[in-house]
């Protein structure tokens, strides 16, 4: 699974990025600093599965196609 690190991207062009990089690759491990609750509950209303954990201050969101 490919890691899309978004931590030195604007908050306002992540989404897009996110979803640009779906596209491609149907999967995407995520690391943010903060825990991305917008980002989940978009990316789940549209048909994707996400599950974030939390190490060491740092989230990592594992997102899947359902």
């Amino acid at each position: 699974m490919e890691i899309l690190d978004v931590r030195g991207i604007q908050h306002s062009e992540r989404p897009q990025i996110i979803l640009e990089k779906l596209k491609e690759l149907g999967k995407l491990e995520i690391l943010v600093e903060v825990k991305p609750v917008p980002v989940i509950v978009m990316l789940e209303s549209k048909g994707y599965t996400c599950k974030a954990t939390q190490d060491q201050g740092l989230w990592k969101v594992k997102i899947t196609e359902k």
